[in-house]
């Protein structure tokens, strides 16, 4: 027994076991080491797997509870895009969180798991730490860009400046809806059909077009004798007309169109505004909808909008002189 313990001292709890029952040292030594670190190995394997389960089931959620209400949204926000906005835009950033925060809890778990098998298997730690210090830093001068798009990819998800679907401008030209988000960068297509990638971390300014609610700008430019005030009830009727219309009314929000009024005005017409509040990304297509029913109405009310481009070739006919014509001189 004595020399079962001698021999087997440091060779795992099977080794005694089976040289008292075999009397073959190498069996023994086999079971041993058995015993020892594919068991050790093997339960550092099954911890790891327990604990990046817990984790991810944690972080999705917490992902849940992000899925927020629409009245969690601004208050100075209509209350039909509290209503209709907040639930689909914050699921997606809520479960683009989560995936970003369970991919980071599970390398996480695999870095420490595999840090305490090579430990257990006699690899020198420091040694490789050293190493990889050395090497880290050299690729740190090189991944410095990678790290920050990085960061800012991921501050773009948490604070939800922008998601797929909106309208965006990351800096002229590249402007247009954004077809994907990743960590690293950002694709957008503009109105030509162009593909932009834009690195995250160079997207210093951002401006959303379609965030929430957008806004149709309808500029009209009448002549100086038109009457203003008739003018303005014919583009307030419009949109009134146009909120009636069962396919147009869910492309508006809640509230009326705000005629401003006077907006501008020189001696070649006088320009009329209208706010009029649409859901996101539906500006466009009410703009060009309303600028159609304000020509008709204008033209069934007799108001005659002014042609700039026909002024001005009028103005250039009347100043230019006819290469045609010999100048002659006044008789005597």
């Amino acid at each position: 027994m004595s020399d079962a313990a001698t021999y087997c001292d440091g060779r795992g709890w099977a080794c005694a076991p089976l040289l008292d029952a075999t009397g073959n040292e190498r069996l023994a030594a086999i079971g041993g080491w058995l015993s020892e670190k594919p068991l050790t190995i093997a339960l550092i394997i099954l911890v790891a797997w327990i604990c990046n389960r817990i984790l991810r089931r944690l972080i999705q959620r917490s992902g849940d509870r992000m899925m927020v209400k629409a009245d969690q949204i601004g208050e100075a926000m209509p209350n039909r895009f509290r209503r209709e906005e907040s639930a689909g835009r914050a699921a997606a950033r809520g479960e683009a969180i989560s995936t970003v925060a369970r991919s980071i809890a599970t390398s996480v778990v695999v870095l420490g798991a595999a840090a305490a098998i090579l430990s257990e298997l006699g690899v020198s730690l420091a040694a490789l730490l050293a190493s990889a210090g050395v090497i880290g830093i050299a690729l740190g001068f090189g991944a410095q860009n990678l790290v920050r798009d990085m960061l800012a990819g991921w501050f773009i998800v948490v604070e939800d400046r922008y998601g797929v679907g909106d309208t965006i401008d990351a800096g002229a030209p590249a402007v247009g809806v954004v077809e994907r988000i990743t960590l690293r960068s950002t694709r957008l297509r503009d109105i030509n059909g162009i593909v932009w990638h834009v690195d995250n971390g160079e997207v210093v300014r951002v401006g959303n077009k379609t965030q929430n609610w957008s806004r149709a700008v309808i500029d009209v430019v009448v002549t100086p004798q038109t009457d203003v005030d008739l003018a303005c009830r014919l583009l307030e009727q419009v949109g009134l007309e146009l909120r009636d219309d069962p396919q147009w009314a869910p492309h508006l929000a809640d509230d009326p169109p705000n005629v401003l009024g006077v907006y501008s005005m020189d001696p070649t017409g006088v320009t009329l505004r209208v706010h009029q509040d649409t859901m996101p990304s539906s500006q466009f297509v009410v703009e060009r909808e309303y600028r159609r029913r304000v020509l008709a109405a204008f033209e069934a009310a007799g108001i005659v909008q002014t042609s700039l481009t026909q002024m001005t070739l009028l103005g250039q006919h009347a100043s230019a002189p006819d290469p045609t014509t010999v100048a002659e001189d006044p008789a005597p």
